[in-house]
């Protein structure tokens, strides 16, 4: 029988979500905004003058409104200029490629491999990443200087040994992130280590390794004291030497400075931008796993 008597049963209202109350602003946020402000005018005020300075046909090392003019770029793309860029990517190439290979296959080696007394070779390395050049720059002058190395190829050579330490490190953490199963599967597959290398280990270490020849790069690219003193052929001296000329007794050309430094951090830029992508993909590892 039904029971003529039935009433629905009724439900709580579901909980809508609260409004979004305005943020407050206390006196810890806006300490901590302004002191941001201030830090972010440090970097941001140089550049300004930068690119105001490379357009000004009065440029001084104030910053003002720029009386517009092509001539500072004029001037800063001259031959011997230019020359100067050239022999600067030429000396950073082949110091990172140098110091990233090296890296590479000694990473892989210390990640890998047992080696004895890994630990303290490790520390060792990671201590002499922190040494800088300049303490040694007499003796390595002495020592080029008896083998007639005082050019520009065994310059890069030692700027890529100088950023080896740091590389072995960055590569090595990348390769240790490499689960041993896919070694083990394409080993099981009889892949030999040069296949492994090369179509397992370089593909998924690849933002470790760009990150290490940006480093590697950047390195060699803003270096002055070594060039300076290793390289006794003024022709072959790089940017960072070259920009002096901008210098003398009687003035300074602050607007050919300017642009110059703007040319001479075009090729780092670059640089970046080709190997974002590298960056943005990231270690995508979990298919191969599958």
């Amino acid at each position: 029988m039904l029971d003529t008597n039935f009433t629905p049963r009724t439900f709580p209202p579901v909980p809508t979500t609260a409004p979004l109350q305005p943020k407050r602003w206390t006196a810890s946020k806006i300490y901590a905004n302004i002191v941001l402000v201030v830090l972010g005018l440090f970097f941001v005020t140089p550049m300004v003058w930068l690119v105001a300075a490379s357009l000004d046909k009065q440029a001084s090392w104030q910053l003002k409104a720029p009386e517009l003019t092509l001539s500072n770029f004029a001037e800063a793309m001259q031959f011997d200029y230019m020359r100067a860029l050239g022999n600067s990517l030429l000396l950073s190439l082949i110091a990172s490629a140098v110091a990233t290979v090296a890296a590479f296959f000694a990473a892989y080696s210390f990640s890998r491999h047992h080696i004895p007394w890994k630990g303290p070779i490790l520390l060792t390395i990671l201590f002499l990443s922190g040494v800088p050049i300049t303490i040694l720059i007499v003796p390595i002058y002495k020592m080029f200087s008896y083998m007639d190395w005082l050019s520009i190829m065994p310059t890069a050579l030692l700027l890529g040994v100088t950023s080896l330490p740091f590389e072995i490190y960055m590569i090595k953490n990348s390769i240790d992130a490499i689960p041993l199963d896919l070694e083990e599967s394409a080993m099981i597959e009889k892949a030999g280590t040069v296949a492994v290398l090369w179509r397992i280990i370089l593909p998924l270490t690849m933002p470790g390794i760009a990150s290490a020849a940006i480093l590697g790069f950047v390195n060699a690219w803003g270096s002055f004291l070594v060039p300076v003193v290793l390289i006794s052929d003024f022709s072959e001296q790089p940017s960072p030497v070259r920009m002096y000329g901008f210098m003398n007794s009687v003035q300074i050309h602050y607007g050919a400075i300017a642009a110059y430094s703007i040319l001479y951090s075009l090729p780092v830029v670059a640089l970046y931008l080709l190997m974002s992508k590298s960056f943005r993909n990231g270690f995508v590892l979990g298919g191969a796993v599958k």
